[in-house]
């Protein structure tokens, strides 16, 4: 008996798998690849869809599986497995056979296993067919039959119904020459319709590239209009806004031109009393100055006698100043400057009164530096207070402030004052000091010499 696992002597396997594999139906190819997880990693790899315009891919992938594997026990029982329901004829009759009561008794005669399936030769003979002859190679070499070597021998060099089977070939060769013509024709249609298909493509492409750019436009348009209705009612919002507050203000202004209004008119009234108090007021105005005209002959009198008294004072302080003049004269200030020493206290009596005085002390406190300018300083001041005075009929009635005029009058005066008290305590302060230096003889001489030398004994 030949099993499917021996190798028989005429037979290609890797034809007889790829006849196995050409005869299976896409359905029952896909899920025979499904079924696989190694072939369905394989198929798939790279992204590749089970489809069926991938099956001449897919059938090389299958093959060099096969190839890889020697195209081992297993894996060409799993493809069996997938086409031998194909073939449903053939398929029915053994597997009815095989179920059959009649298949149990003759293993039991034959005490054969479970798992032997076996064809008698009558039985060969009843279900061989010359028309299944491929199908039969295929059992022959991949189903789990045993055939006798008889059996083998009539299913690879069968003579009978030679000429039958040529004329069958021959009808089939005519049939596919038909079959080839229309083919050639639906190629040439196909052509046709894979260029009119490739056409409304590009058309299908160019009018999504066109829908695409006018969704675009559309939702750019869209959000434009969502943006204009938005700033449209952001702007009839503030428009209304603007108008509830324009009618506030113009309720506001009326109110307020009403009371401006009314203010003004007061205002007018309060005017007119005023210019009636003015005209009251300028003729008391008139009377006053009146007045002012008499008071100015009084004053003018009282000048006359303030002349007359400014006289005497200027008399009697050119007197003095001729004294001072010629005391001053006769002091020779390079050596009194050079040899007096001022004690603390003449030093700080004499800052004292400069202080007082607002003199700016920036000279060295020295009599020969100091004591000319100080004095002519002071001497300035009561000449500006008599020019003043001099002058204070003309100068009151120029400021229109007699009171005032005079109130700075009497400052002048006090600063006059000042002066006097300054030049009175000088003339003090002087008087100690050439006295503390200088002996009442060396005074007497045109120009007061050095100071004597005092004796040891004093």
């Amino acid at each position: 008996m030949l099993g499917n696992n021996e190798k028989i002597q005429g037979v290609s396997i890797p034809d007889m798998f790829s006849q196995m594999l050409s005869e299976l139906p896409w359905r029952t190819l896909s899920q025979y690849i499904s079924g696989n997880a190694q072939l369905l990693k394989v198929c798939t790899f790279g992204g590749h869809r089970i489809d069926p315009q991938q099956r001449p891919r897919l059938t090389k992938q299958i093959i060099n599986e096969a190839v890889k594997t020697d195209y081992s026990d297993s894996t060409c029982s799993a493809l069996f497995a997938a086409w031998y329901p194909v073939h449903a004829e053939l398929h029915a009759k053994l597997e009815g056979y095989f179920n059959s009561d009649e298949y149990k008794e003759y293993r039991k005669e034959n005490k054969l296993n479970d798992v032997d399936y076996v064809l008698s030769d009558d039985k060969f003979r009843e279900f061989f067919q010359v028309s299944d002859l491929k199908a039969w190679k295929i059992l022959l070499v991949f189903a789990p039959l045993k055939f006798t070597k008889e059996q083998a021998d009539q299913i690879l060099n069968h003579q009978e119904g030679s000429e039958e089977l040529l004329e069958r070939i021959k009808e089939l060769e005519a049939r596919l020459s038909e079959a080839d013509r229309k083919a050639s024709s639906a190629s040439g249609e196909l052509e046709k319709a894979r260029q009119q298909q490739q056409s409304a493509e590009n058309e299908l492409k160019e009018a999504r590239h066109q829908i695409r750019t006018q969704k675009g436009d559309l939702e750019a348009l869209n959000q434009k209009f969502l943006s204009s209705s938005a700033e449209v009612k952001r702007l009839s919002g503030l428009l209304s806004s603007r108008s509830e507050e324009l009618e506030k203000r113009a309720a506001t202004a009326s109110e307020n031109a009403e009371r401006v209004t009314t203010r003004l008119q007061a205002e007018l009234s309060r005017l007119k009393e005023e210019l009636n108090g003015w005209q009251n007021k300028f003729q008391e105005q008139l009377q006053a100055n009146r007045q002012i005209q008499n008071d100015a002959a009084n004053t003018e009198a009282r000048a006359g006698k303030s002349n007359a008294e400014r006289d005497a004072a200027i008399k009697k302080l050119d007197e003095s100043k001729k004294f001072v003049d010629l005391l001053l004269s006769r002091i020779d200030w390079a050596k009194l400057g050079s040899q007096l020493k001022l004690s603390p206290t003449l030093r700080k009596n004499f800052n004292s009164m400069l202080k007082r005085l607002n003199y700016e002390e920036n000279l060295s406190l020295t009599i020969e530096g100091t004591l000319p300018q100080f004095w002519s300083r002071l001497q300035k001041k009561e000449g500006e207070l008599i020019q003043r005075v001099a002058a204070s009929s003309t100068l009151e009635v120029e400021k229109g402030d007699m009171k005032g005029f005079w109130e700075e009058v009497k400052d002048s005066f006090a600063e006059v004052q000042t002066s006097i008290e300054a030049r009175l305590f000088m003339l003090g302060f002087i008087h100690e000091l050439l006295f503390a230096i200088y002996v009442p003889e060396q005074l007497a001489a045109p120009t007061i010499p050095a100071p004597l030398k005092k004796k040891s004994s004093e």
